[in-house]
C-alpha cells in the first residue's frame, strides 16, 4: 500500500503510525472506510456483528499490503466494547481514530414500530456510539490528539418516514456535540457526518422505487458513492480538520439545502401544460 508521486517518490500518508476503529465495518460505507484508512497507512481495527464479514474486510486490506484487526462487536453491547478496547491496547498500545458507523434502518412509522424495535433502533444508532465514545475515550486521550467521527444522516437534520432511525440520528446529533465539549479538554475532537443516500447494498435492497426517488429529491440526481463519504471522514479524522470539533457535515448533494424549494421546482415542472 505504499504510495509514490512524482519520480517515485513516496507520498506521505495521513493515517501513518495511528490506528483507527471503523464498526459496523463488514460491509457498505463501514468496508470503505476501512480500507480507506489502510490505504493512507492506518492499522485498521475492523469491528462487525458480522464476524465473516469483518475477517473478509480485513483479508482484503492485509492483501493490499495493509495492517488489519478484525474483531466481532456488537455496538449496543458495553461488554463487547470493554473487550474490544482490551485487545487493541493489547495489539497495537493505542487508539486515535473512532468511527462510530454500525447503525441499522426499519422503514416503519409510529404505528407499526414495536417497543422492542424502537429501543433496539436507539441500542444500535445511539446506544452503541455512547458506549464506543465511554469505553475509547482514555485510549483516545492517551496522546492528545484523538478523534471521533460519527455517522450521522440527513435524517437527523429533517425527518425520515421510520421514527426510530430518525429519532436515534437526531440524538447521535446531540451527542456527538455533547462529546465535543466533554473531550476538549481531552485533545479529543468529535464531528459528525450526515450522509444522504449511498449506494450500497443496503440501499439497494430497500423498497421498490426508492433509490429512484432519493435520487430525484437530491439536487445532484444521484446517491453518494460510499468513497465519497469516506473521504469527508477522513478529512475529518486527520490533522487536516485539527481545529474543527462539534461540527456537522452533510454530504448530501444538496438534499438539505434544496429541499422544499428544490422538490417545488421539480413538482412544478410536472404540473406545466405543454407548450
Amino acid at each position: 500500500m505504499d504510495a509514490t508521486g512524482a519520480g517515485g517518490a513516496p507520498v506521505a500518508r495521513r493515517f501513518a503510525g495511528r490506528v483507527a476503529l471503523v464498526t459496523g465495518a463488514g460491509s457498505g460505507l463501514g468496508a470503505a472506510l476501512a480500507q480507506r484508512f489502510a490505504e493512507e497507512g492506518a492499522a485498521v481495527v475492523v469491528t462487525d456483528l458480522n464476524r465473516a464479514a469483518a475477517e473478509e474486510v480485513a483479508a482484503v486490506i492485509a492483501a493490499a499490503g495493509g495492517v488489519a484487526l478484525p474483531l466481532h462487536l456488537d455496538v449496543a453491547e458495553e461488554p463487547g466494547w470493554t473487550a474490544a478496547v482490551e485487545r487493541v491496547e493489547q495489539v497495537f498500545g493505542r487508539l486515535d481514530v473512532l468511527v462510530n458507523n454500525a447503525g441499522m434502518i426499519m422503514r416503519r412509522g409510529i404505528a407499526a414500530q414495536t417497543p422492542d424495535g424502537w429501543r433496539r433502533m436507539l441500542d444500535v444508532n445511539l446506544t452503541g456510539a455512547f458506549l464506543g465514545l465511554r469505553a475509547c475515550a482514555l485510549l483516545l486521550a492517551a496522546r492528545g490528539c484523538g478523534a471521533v467521527v460519527n455517522i450521522a444522516s440527513t435524517a437527523g437534520l429533517t425527518a425520515h418516514g421510520d421514527a426510530a432511525y430518525t429519532a436515534s440520528k437526531w440524538g447521535l446529533r446531540g451527542l456527538s456535540r455533547a462529546a465535543a465539549l466533554e473531550f476538549v479538554g481531552r485533545g479529543i475532537r468529535v464531528n459528525a457526518v450526515c450522509p444522504a443516500t449511498i449506494d450500497t447494498p443496503l440501499t439497494a435492497a430497500g423498497p421498490a422505487g426508492h433509490l429512484a426517488a432519493n435520487s430525484a429529491a437530491i439536487p445532484m440526481g444521484r446517491p453518494a458513492s460510499p468513497g465519497e463519504v469516506a473521504e469527508v471522514v477522513l478529512f475529518l479524522a486527520s490533522d487536516q480538520a485539527s481545529f474543527v470539533t462539534g461540527a456537522e457535515i452533510a454530504v448530501d448533494g444538496g438534499l438539505i439545502a434544496g429541499g422544499i424549494a428544490w422538490m417545488r421546482a421539480q413538482l412544478q415542472a410536472g404540473y406545466r401544460e405543454p407548450v
